[in-house]
C-alpha cells in the first residue's frame, strides 16, 4: 500500500522526492524515509509518522542529493518504527531499496542469507531485497537485481540505488504499478508508484508491465523482461491533470469533499444523457448498443466503499434493466473459479484505480475472455489502462482517506449506466425522463441536507459517547447502512455494523440494549412500513433510535428518539441522499471524539496489498 518516489537530476532531489511523497501519502502514512547519494556514500533519513515529519527532519539536516529514492509506508511486515521504515539497505550500506508490495518467500530467503553471514536490521520483508541484491552484486547493479528477482515470490514495485552508481536508478514491477518519466530535454528522470504524483504535464512517461525491470538515467530508460531481454519502449505524454490541493477554509478535507457533492454529482452526469429521449450515453465508451444488448449477465468487482456502490448498482440493474447481476468482493472473488460466459459484462469499480485485489480479479476474468468496464476516478491508473472500457467519475482528487464524493459519483455514474441498459431494453422514454429528472434533482436536494449541518452536528454530539451503533435498512437502504456504518467506524473508531433490518430477529437482536444506538435508514417507500416494525422491535429492547427518514414520514416521530428528515426521492436514488447525511453524522462524531479524520489510524486510501 506504500508510495514510492524517485528523482535523478540536477535539482535538489530531497525536496522533489518529499513533494512527490506528499502526493502519495494516500497510500500510507505509518512512516516515511528517503535515501540519496552524497560524496560517494548513501545518506538516509527515516521518521515514524507522516511525510511532514520527514520533511522537517530533512530540512533540519539540510539534506541535498542529485539522486534519491523516497517512500511513505503502510505497515505489512513489522510495526511502524525507524528501523522498519524504508528505504532499506544491505549490510554494507551500499544499496538502498524502497518497496511496495509483499515478498511472500522472504522467510526462506532471509534464512539463506543469514546462513551466508548477512545481518539484518529490521523485521520487514523488504530488507531481504536489499540483502539479496548485495549477495549477487559483482559490479553490475542491473544484473544483481535481475538475479534477485528470479528468486523472489510475491508482488512488488521497487526502486533501487547503489552508491557506486550515482547516475542510475533501477526500477522493477510485478503486479504493482511503477511509472517512469523523463524530462523532454532528457535532463531529469522520475519514478513513482502513481503517475499522478508527477507535477509536470509535458513529461514523457512509460509504465512498467509485470515482471519488467528498468535501468533509468537522466537521458533514457532501458526496459528488460523477466528473461533479461530488451523490451521496446513507447514513451507517451499523458497530459496529466494538475490540481491545487486546498481545504478552502474547511477544517478537514473530508468536510470539504462532503460539501463538494452537489458539484461532483452534477459533473458525473453532465453531458451524459439526452433528456428528450430519456436516455444516458457516455463519451468515448467504445461499447455499441449492439454490444450492450448482447449482455445477459453483469458481474461487479470491487472492494470496500466501491463494493457498496456495486451492490447498490446490482439491485439497480436488476430492477431497471432486468439483467441478472451479482456484486462480488474482489478479494474473495479472485480465489474462486468463476464461470464467465460470453454474454457477461464485468464492471470493476475502484476510486484510485490501483486497488490490488480488484486489479487481480480483473486480470483473472480477462484471462477467461471477459470484457471489463472500469469505473474509476483516476486517469492513467492501472484499472483505466487494463480495462477494455472506462467511465471516469470526474470527481476530482479525493484527499481524505474516507471516501465521500467518489462514492456518490460512483452511484451517479452507475445509475446512468443502468438507465442506458434499461432504455435499450424495455424501459419507456417517459420512464427514462422521469428517472433523469430525479437524478438532476440530486444537487439541490443535497444542498438542503448540507444546510442541516448544525442539526446533524447537534445529534452527533448527543450520540458521540456511545460505543456501539447498528445501521438497519431494507433493500437499497440495507447497503446504504453498510456504507454509513463503514464511514463511522473508519474515522471515529467506533463499533458500527450495517444489517438487514428484517434479519435482526434471527440472532443479532441479542446484542440490542440501551447502550447500542439503532440507526434506522428509512429512505425507501417500498420497505418503509416493514422498517418501522423492525425499529419498534429494537425500541422494545430499550435501544435509542436515530432515524434518517423522508420529510413528512408518518409515525416515525413516535418511534424514534431522534429523526433527521431528508428530502423525498425515488427509492433507487435515495442511497445518495442518505449517504451524504450519514457522512456528515460520522464526520461530526469523529470531530467530537478528536480523531484524525482525514488520515485515520491503520488505513490507506489505496489498498495495493492483499
Amino acid at each position: 500500500m506504500c508510495g514510492i518516489f524517485g528523482y535523478l537530476g540536477k535539482r535538489n532531489s530531497a525536496q522533489i522526492c518529499i513533494e512527490g511523497l506528499k502526493r502519495l501519502e494516500y497510500r500510507g502514512y505509518d512512516s516515511a524515509g528517503i535515501a540519496g547519494i552524497s560524496a560517494g556514500q548513501l545518506v538516509t533519513c527515516k521518521e515514524i509518522g507522516k511525510v511532514r515529519v520527514l520533511e522537517d527532519a530533512v530540512t533540519t539536516q539540510a539534506l541535498s542529493f542529485d539522486i534519491a529514492i523516497a517512500h511513505t509506508r503502510w505497515a505489512t511486515h513489522g510495526k511502524p518504527s525507524k528501523e522498519n521504515a524504508h528505504p532499506h539497505f544491505d549490510q554494507n550500506r551500499a544499496i538502498a531499496v524502497v518497496h511496495n508490495g509483499i515478498i511472500e518467500n522472504h522467510a526462506p530467503l532471509k534464512a539463506m542469507l543469514l546462513k551466508k553471514g548477512f545481518t539484518f536490521q529490521s523485521d520487514t520483508d523488504s530488507e531481504v531485497v536489499a540483502q539479496l541484491i548485495s549477495h549477487f552484486y559483482e559490479g553490475d547493479l542491473l544484473v544483481a537485481v535481475q538475479k534477485s528477482l528470479s528468486l523472489m515470490q510475491g508482488f512488488w514495485g521497487l526502486a533501487i540505488i547503489h552508491k557506486d552508481h550515482p547516475d542510475q536508478i533501477i526500477a522493477a514491477a510485478k503486479e504493482n504499478p511503477i511509472a517512469i518519466a523523463l524530462h523532454p530535454n532528457r535532463t531529469e528522470a522520475y519514478i513513482s508508484s502513481d503517475a499522478n504524483a508527477f507535477t509536470s504535464s509535458d513529461l514523457d512517461i512509460v509504465f512498467l508491465r509485470s515482471d519488467e525491470v528498468a535501468l533509468v538515467s537522466q537521458e533514457q530508460v532501458k526496459i528488460f523482461d523477466a528473461s533479461a531481454a530488451p523490451v521496446s519502449i513507447n514513451l507517451k505524454k499523458l497530459g496529466l491533470e494538475q490540481h491545487t490541493i486546498s481545504k478552502n477554509g474547511f477544517d478537514h478535507f473530508m468536510l470539504k469533499e462532503i460539501f463538494e457533492q452537489p458539484h461532483t454529482i452534477q459533473q458525473a452526469f453532465h453531458n451524459r444523457f439526452i433528456e428528450d429521449y430519456g436516455m444516458a450515453e457516455f463519451e468515448n465508451l467504445g461499447l455499441t448498443p449492439k454490444d450492450l444488448l448482447a449482455v445477459r449477465r453483469i458481474l461487479i468487482l470491487a472492494c470496500g466503499t466501491s463494493w457498496h456502490a456495486g451492490s447498490i448498482a446490482a439491485s439497480l440493474f436488476e430492477d431497471k434493466a432486468r439483467i441478472p447481476t451479482q456484486a462480488e468482493i474482489a478479494s474473495e472473488f479472485r480465489y474462486k473459479n468463476p464461470i464467465i460466459s460470453e454474454d457477461t459484462l464485468v464492471i470493476a469499480i475502484s476510486q484510485s484505480g490501483e486497488t490490488l485485489d480488484t486489479i487481480a480479479a480483473v486480470r483473472e476474468v480477462k484471462s477467461k475472455g471477459a470484457k471489463v468496464l472500469g469505473i474509476c476516478n483516476a486517469r492513467n491508473s492501472s484499472l483505466s489502462r487494463e480495462a477494455d472500457y472506462c467511465i471516469f467519475l470526474r470527481a476530482g482528487p479525493e484527499i481524505s482517506v474516507c471516501s465521500t464524493k467518489a462514492f456518490t459519483s460512483q452511484l451517479t455514474v452507475l445509475s446512468l449506466f443502468a438507465l442506458q441498459m434499461a432504455r435499450l431494453r424495455h424501459m419507456s422514454k417517459e420512464e427514462g425522463q422521469l428517472f433523469l429528472a430525479e437524478l438532476q434533482a440530486l444537487p439541490p436536494k443535497i444542498e438542503k441536507i448540507l444546510a442541516q449541518k448544525e442539526e446533524i452536528e447537534r445529534l452527533a454530539d448527543k450520540y458521540a459517547s456511545f460505543e456501539n451503533f447498528s445501521f438497519l435498512g431494507r433493500h437499497y437502504m440495507f447497503t446504504t447502512g453498510l456504507e454509513a456504518a463503514l464511514k463511522l467506524k473508519e474515522i471515529s473508531y467506533l463499533n458500527a455494523i450495517g444489517y438487514p433490518a428484517g434479519e435482526m430477529k434471527h440472532g443479532p437482536i441479542a446484542l440490542v440494549n440501551p447502550e447500542m444506538v439503532i440507526v434506522g435508514m428509512c429512505g425507501n417507500v417500498r420497505t418503509y412500513e416493514k422498517t418501522l416494525s423492525n425499529l419498534m422491535e429494537m425500541k422494545a429492547r430499550g435501544a435509542p433510535i436515530l432515524a434518517f427518514a423522508p420529510e413528512g414520514s408518518p409515525e416515525i416521530s413516535s418511534i424514534a428518539t431522534d429523526v433527521i428528515y431528508l428530502p423525498p426521492i425515488i427509492d433507487e436514488l435515495a442511497c445518495i441522499l442518505y449517504s451524504v447525511a450519514a457522512q456528515l453524522f460520522a464526520y461530526y462524531i469523529a470531530k467530537k471524539r478528536g480523531t484524525d479524520i482525514d488520515q485515520p489510524r491503520n488505513l490507506a486510501k489505496s489498498v495495493t496489498v492483499e
